[in-house]
C-alpha cells in the first residue's frame, strides 16, 4: 500500500512514485523491504536489523543522516502478557514507511489503514506519522480502567472481610501488567522526544507539535500507570494488615481459651497428687465438688473476660 499527499489529499499510488517531490507514505512487508530498500534509499544495516533473528526487544528510534529508523514492539493492551507484533518505521524527508516484521493476525495493516482514513483531507506527513504513533496506544484508557475497576473490587472485598488467597495473586498479576505497560509508554515517550529533536530535519518545524502531542499523551498514560501501581502497593499493605488482624484475632481467641482452662489444669494437677491426708479423696461428694468448682471457675473467667472485652 503506497500513498501520496497531493494538495492535502491522500491519493493511492504505486511504488515508483514514492520518491517524487510530493510527500508519500506506505506499508511494506518484510519481503518488500528486502527487495526495494536500495530503490527507496534506506540504509542496508537497518534492513539487517529488521530481518535478524535477534531483533532488539526494546522499542526505540535511531537517527541517521537522512532517515530516522526504529523498531517498535507493539503491546496488545487487551492481552498485555501475550505475544507482541513487531514493526519497523522509516521516516525521511517527504517519506514515511511502516514495515511489518511480525504480525500473525494482520493487525498492523489494519492499523495503517485506520491512520490513512483519519487524515484523508488536509493531510501532511507529520499528521500521518502522528496517527500511526497514536494508534500504538489505542485501548490504553480502557486497559487502565479495567485495572482500576479490579482494584476497587478487591478493596471492597477487604472492607467486607472477604480475604481469600486469590487476592494476593491477582494483585501480583495486575502489578506485572502495569509494569509492562509503564515500560511501553516510557519507550514511546523516548521515541516522541527523539523525533521532536528533528536532528536530521525530516520534519517541518511547524508540524513538530503533533509529535509533542503524542509524547505528552504517552507521558500522561505513564503517570496514570504509576498511580495505579501505587494504589496496588497500598492495597497489598491493606491486605497484609487485614491478614495480621485476622491472625491476631485467632491468637487472641487461643489465648483466652488457654487462660480459661489453665485453672482447670491446676485443679487436675492439685488433686492428681494423691497425698494420704487429702480429705477430699475420702469425701463422698469430692468428685461432684471438684466438677462444680471447675464449672464455677470457667464461668467466672468467661464473665471476667467479657467484662474486660477480651472476648
Amino acid at each position: 500500500m503506497y500513498y501520496l499527499i497531493e494538495n492535502g489529499e491522500v491519493v493511492e499510488t504505486d511504488r515508483a512514485r514514492m520518491l517524487d517531490d510530493c510527500p508519500g507514505f506506505g506499508y511494506l512487508t518484510l519481503q518488500e523491504l528486502q527487495k526495494y530498500y536500495r530503490e527507496l534509499g534506506l540504509p542496508e544495516g537497518t534492513v539487517r536489523e529488521c530481518t535478524g533473528i535477534q531483533t532488539r526487544l526494546r522499542t526505540s528510534v535511531d537517527t541517521y543522516d537522512d532517515v530516522s529508523f526504529g523498531i517498535i514492539n507493539m503491546l496488545d493492551l487487551k492481552d498485555v502478557l501475550g505475544a507482541r507484533d513487531r514493526i519497523g518505521i522509516y521516516i525521511k524527508r517527504n517519506l514515511f514507511l511502516l514495515v511489518k516484521i511480525v504480525d500473525e493476525d494482520d493487525s498492523v495493516a489494519a492499523l495503517f489503514r485506520r491512520a490513512v482514513e483519519r487524515y484523508e483531507k488536509n493531510a501532511t506527513l507529520e499528521k500521518i506519522v502522528y496517527a500511526v504513533m497514536e494508534l500504538l496506544m489505542q485501548g490504553s484508557v480502557e486497559a487502565l480502567g479495567r485495572i482500576e475497576e479490579r482494584t476497587i473490587r478487591l478493596e471492597e472485598q477487604l472492607v467486607e472481610g472477604d480475604i481469600v488467597p486469590q487476592i494476593n495473586r491477582e494483585i501480583f498479576q495486575m502489578r506485572n501488567e502495569l509494569t509492562i505497560q509503564k515500560h511501553y509508554y516510557e519507550q514511546l515517550i523516548d521515541i516522541g522526544e527523539q523525533l521532536q529533536q528533528n536532528a536530521n530535519n525530516v520534519f517541518e518545524n511547524s508540524d513538530l507539535r503533533y509529535l509533542k502531542i503524542f509524547a505528552d499523551k504517552a507521558r500522561r498514560l505513564s503517570d496514570n500507570t504509576q498511580l495505579l501501581n501505587e494504589n496496588l502497593v497500598h492495597l497489598r499493605e491493606a491486605l497484609n494488615a487485614a491478614l495480621d488482624y485476622s491472625l491476631n484475632k485467632t491468637m487472641k481467641l487461643f489465648t483466652v481459651v488457654t487462660t480459661i482452662f489453665l485453672p482447670l489444669t491446676l485443679i487436675v494437677g492439685w488433686y492428681g497428687m494423691n497425698f494420704k491426708n487429702m480429705p477430699e479423696l475420702s469425701w463422698k461428694f469430692g468428685y461432684a465438688g471438684v466438677c462444680i468448682l471447675s464449672v464455677l471457675v470457667v464461668a467466672g473467667c468467661i464473665v471476667y473476660f467479657k467484662k474486660k472485652k477480651f472476648m
